[in-house]
């Protein structure tokens, strides 16, 4: 059986989707910075940043709550994305804040069971999260069955 916390063993597949390890204040999981990059005829006219943070080791709605509380609006920054997984379906739905009516950035807060549903704005992380513990729970099966030998 996988467990969410072994998402942390598949540090192969994070790295490929361009995530680091990341904690903070009792939070794990992993992070990205992605880049946008508005081009014309003449060069790039506008470079942008957003944040992607995959949570599996949290306290729930109480992180998620001070989460949104915490947050603030940094330079270039558009988009601070948090995805946290729970073992237990959460029926919370997701939560956005902007910053300035959006032109400081953003900040959403999802939850996402696996296996469940998950929302339109996060159609990009909840899959990663499936695929890894897809990958754990091959890896697992594998003669040996040792998950941390694989990283």
């Amino acid at each position: 059986m996988v467990d969410i916390s072994d998402l942390e063993k598949v540090s192969d597949l994070w790295e490929y989707w361009g995530f680091s390890s990341w904690s903070r204040d009792g939070l794990k999981g992993v992070y990205r910075r992605v880049t946008f990059v508005k081009s014309a005829l003449l060069g790039e006219v506008c470079r942008y940043y957003a944040d992607d943070y995959i949570l599996w080791s949290h306290g729930g709605r109480e992180d998620r709550r001070r989460i949104l509380k915490i947050c603030r609006p940094q330079p270039d920054l558009m988009t601070q994305r948090y995805l946290f997984v729970d073992a237990q379906e959460s029926r919370e739905k997701g939560v956005v804040k902007s910053f300035f009516l959006g032109f400081r950035g953003f900040v959403e807060v999802h939850s996402f069971t696996p296996g469940g549903g998950f929302d339109k704005r996060v159609k990009d992380l909840a899959p990663l999260v499936e695929k890894a513990l897809e990958l754990l729970r091959k890896r697992s099966n594998e003669p040996g069955g040792d998950v941390q030998g694989k990283n």
